[in-house]
């Protein structure tokens, strides 16, 4: 089949053959296209549920037992105050998590930079230590031997060499 192009069809028909490779491409590709939105394939269970929960219940329990001595009995208005509370105790849970994640993640940087600071000390000690003996042969005389005494009178003697 041959199409008969009018002048100034060239383009269109371009386009259109690219079209077509473009779609057939597209319906059978070769590798796997990216989405632009992520798919969500699992949910991660919140943290400490269990502890959560019998917060919650001793709440409510709590509440309930207050209902009972005032001599009220729960309906809507009760039912109103306990999600009031509910929340409320919801809300401080979570923000006690985070500060409690915040504190662990600051202890641990801490301990980074701590340990960093030791090494670098470490380094640099054993880098004067080393740099004093090529200056100084005094210094290498007595860093390379042990102080021992005798007849009363301390000395340094040379270090034994296994």
């Amino acid at each position: 089949m041959t199409i008969n192009l009018l002048k100034g069809m060239g383009k269109a028909y371009k386009t259109h053959i690219r079209n077509k490779a473009s779609k057939k491409l597209f319906n059978n590709p070769s590798y796997k296209p990216k989405l632009q939105h992520p798919v969500i394939t699992s949910v991660k269970p919140a943290k400490d549920l269990t502890s959560r929960r019998k917060s919650v219940d001793d709440l409510v329990g709590d509440i309930n037992k207050q209902y009972e001595k005032a001599g009220v009995k729960p309906g809507s208005s009760g039912s109103k105050i306990k999600k009031k509370f509910w929340k409320k105790s919801s809300d401080i849970h979570d923000k006690y998590e985070k500060d409690v994640k915040a504190s662990k993640k600051a202890k641990s940087t801490q301990t980074k930079k701590a340990v960093g600071a030791a090494v670098g000390t470490g380094a640099a000690v054993v880098g004067a230590h080393v740099g004093a003996k090529r200056k100084w042969p005094k210094y290498k005389k007595f860093a390379e031997s042990d102080i021992k005494t005798v007849d009363g009178k301390l000395k340094l003697v040379p270090k034994k060499k296994d």
